[in-house]
């Protein structure tokens, strides 16, 4: 388990193009996990499967509930609750603190798609 005490984003030199933001951010983040805990704040990158639906391919969410097929979240890019299967799921979940989460609320992370 990672210390979540301090904020590992606020020194970060973040641009406007999301794919680099996102490179850079899950350059410096530790305490990558499989499963999300309800309550919690992540990061990952996602790729839909559902044909002809668009979708945030890096989600910035707090998790919700968690089931066999993957999880719910809050996605603060979206302002709703999505679902997310775990075979879509690209890379580990990255926990963030809730002040590393309020952070990047207002960083260009969100990459819109298209399956």
């Amino acid at each position: 388990m990672v210390s979540l005490q301090s904020n590992r984003v606020e020194r970060l030199q973040f641009g406007s193009n999301p794919t680099r933001n996102m490179q850079l951010l899950l350059s410096k983040l530790e305490g990558s996990t499989i499963v999300p805990r309800p309550d919690k704040y992540y990061t990952f990158i996602y790729k839909a499967k559902t044909p002809n639906i668009r979708y945030d391919q890096h989600p910035l969410v707090q998790c919700g509930s968690v089931s066999k097929t993957g999880f719910k979240a809050y996605n603060v890019h979206w302002g709703q609750v999505r679902q997310y299967s775990w075979n879509e799921v690209l890379s580990n979940l990255y926990e963030l603190n809730e002040e590393e989460f309020t952070s990047l609320t207002n960083v260009p992370l969100a990459r819109f798609r298209t399956t």
